[in-house]
């Protein structure tokens, strides 16, 4: 049994879907599940419609546009829209009128994922005339948590689910199914945190014991740094799980960061292939230390500084080290690069508006808060000398940080 991701750039127009209906009918005699993402940017739209209908703004522009946009790919694949896709698109008008009053992180997992049903019953109409397939709804195996926008997986209910409803389709016909997304005891959509479809594939593999995953990308493998930043970038032919799990640590885009634990508990080698070349074998994930020391560069932008200072003029100590980090974990934020001192507390974070304003609304009667936002970081993975070279040292350094093997720089 195989494993298949297609992310958003694969499946962006027409065309994209012609080529990976050639790719799943070149494997058709293979059991396998295909998971796909929202089509080209749509979930970038989907999320202008939930900023726009909670500021009871008027959306219907956006989603005019987002209906244009599939149209436009449906026509030129099918000719006439599928029902299913009709049901989805009529879901979604039907959930942006009645969506004032609602929570906006429990707002966004009811609008977001539409995105990837829709692009699904596309994909699934227009495959099922090449090789028996079936649209499956991942929503009805994969059980989370209500911590909506950054759900968290439920494996023994999810794992039960997949093998009691999931493997006999698999067994019978490949199986279209979306990345991203999940759902609670109560039925409620949720979503497993941003570009989380290769985690979905993830959690698939490792349920089903799949013999393989493969992520299916607009890049012949996996890079030592994005070459829209920089240039003469490497490929990497094998890494081991623990070197590409630090990578995506530091925020490389190479894999979603919560990918690898799932396979690498199963020893299931995960494949990085181009879907513009497909005759390039990529970069193999196994669990051998194969892993060519050379520099990786991350570079991640929209970064917030926030730095707590004591209120009491007594030590930033344990105590309050481990007040602020609770909050943190309750939250469900992640770090990118600290510091400390005698009396404040700085740390690095991606730049969330509604997360930065509840860190101020929990922090601040023990804490004096502020923050820096705007900000850019870099990380140099294995660095050499040499390596330095490639960083904008024109830049306002924020802070910065060296280790052994790994270098940090936060700047503006």
């Amino acid at each position: 049994m195989q494993i298949f991701k297609f992310g958003g750039a694969s499946v962006k127009d027409a065309a994209g879907v012609k080529n990976l209906a050639e790719i799943i009918s070149s494997c058709d005699n293979e059991q396998m599940v295909v998971v796909v993402s929202a089509m080209g940017k749509s979930t970038n739209k989907l999320e202008d419609l939930v900023k726009q209908a909670l500021a009871g703004e008027n959306y219907e522009q956006t989603l005019n546009e987002l209906k244009s946009y599939h149209r436009e790919v449906i026509d030129e694949l099918l000719g006439s829209t599928p029902d299913r896709y009709l049901l989805f698109e009529e879901s979604l008008e039907n959930e942006l009128m009645n969506l004032s009053q609602v929570d906006p992180m429990l707002a966004y997992d009811k609008i977001v994922p539409h995105g990837e049903l829709m692009s699904t019953s596309i994909i699934e109409a227009y495959l099922s005339q090449q090789v028996k397939c079936e649209w499956f709804d991942v929503r009805s195996v994969i059980r989370t948590d209500q911590y909506f926008t950054e759900a968290n997986v439920d494996w023994v209910v999810t794992e039960r689910q997949m093998l009691q409803d999931l493997k006999p389709v698999v067994e019978r016909a490949i199986v279209i199914t979306q990345g991203f997304i999940g759902s609670d005891v109560e039925g409620n959509s949720t979503t497993l945190g941003r570009e989380g479809s290769d985690y979905t594939g993830a959690i698939l593999a490792c349920c089903l014991n799949a013999d393989g995953f493969t992520v299916w990308k607009d890049v012949p493998g996996i890079l030592n740094a994005d070459p829209r930043i920089l240039e003469d970038t490497e490929q990497y032919e094998k890494l081991s799980y623990r070197e590409v799990t630090e990578m995506t640590y530091y925020g490389a885009q190479v894999i979603h960061p919560k990918t690898l634990k799932p396979i690498a508990q199963k020893s299931i080698p995960l494949i990085v292939r181009s879907f513009l070349d497909r005759d390039k074998s990529g970069t193999v994930i196994a669990s051998e230390n194969t892993t060519k020391t050379i520099p990786c560069f991350v570079f991640k932008g929209n970064q917030l500084l926030v730095t707590a200072q004591v209120k009491d003029h007594s030590f930033m100590n344990e105590k309050k080290l481990g007040m602020i980090l609770q909050v943190l974990d309750l939250l469900n934020i992640k770090i990118n690069l600290m510091q400390n001192s005698a009396l404040t507390f700085s740390f690095c974070i991606d730049n969330k508006e509604f997360k930065s304003r509840r860190i101020k609304e929990l922090l601040n009667r023990d804490f004096i808060l502020t923050f820096d936002g705007a900000l850019n970081l870099a990380t140099i993975k294995n660095y050499t000398p040499d390596s330095f070279n490639k960083l904008p040292w024109n830049r306002s350094i924020i802070m910065e940080q060296k280790t052994t093997n790994n270098y940090q720089v936060l700047y503006r």
